[in-house]
């Protein structure tokens, strides 16, 4: 059987680079805590980027521990431009992190459509950048049509992961 190259890591759009410095990521992992009506889909996204081989560790946040990082539900608006969910970077010391899901916008999606986001907006937590819509992605710049949501980790997006964070 030939050998397959493995996917090369994909350019993040805008000129921007993969960084650690805008990730939720503290010593090797991300603590978290929630307040979303949006479990389903947070359990998911946690759970699938911690895939075989992923290096940061993902998990909730102890009475003894700092918070990394917030998954919580606001209304961010309905107009075409406003996000269904944005990754919030607060730096500082001790300074917590937020992914917002808009319930404006999320009201009546589908299971898939709500996995995808959360899957998307962990990615940014993860420090990972918007990537060109010509490749397999969760992490377009905008979300594909419903019926069409990426709710896997594509190879390309564990290329990123891998070179930023080996």
């Amino acid at each position: 059987m030939p050998a397959y190259a493995a996917v090369q890591p994909a350019p993040c759009l805008d000129g921007r680079t993969e960084s650690r410095g805008q990730s939720a990521v503290d010593d090797g992992e991300i603590r978290w805590t929630d307040e979303t009506a949006y479990d389903d889909a947070r359990k998911f996204a946690l759970s699938t980027w911690q895939y075989s081989g992923s290096k940061i560790k993902i998990v909730g946040d102890s009475a003894i521990t700092s918070n990394d990082l917030e998954f919580r539900d606001r209304n961010l608006g309905t107009r075409a431009a406003d996000p269904l969910a944005q990754y919030e970077r607060n730096s500082g010391i001790g300074a917590t992190d937020h992914v917002t899901f808009n319930k404006q916008k999320l009201r009546d999606s589908s299971k898939n459509r709500l996995r995808y986001v959360a899957l998307h907006e962990l990615g940014h937590a993860l420090g990972l950048c918007h990537k060109s819509d010509s490749i397999v992605s969760l992490m377009w710049k905008s979300a594909p049509s419903a019926g069409y949501e990426i709710t896997w980790i594509p190879d390309v997006d564990k290329s990123n992961y891998r070179k930023l964070w080996g």
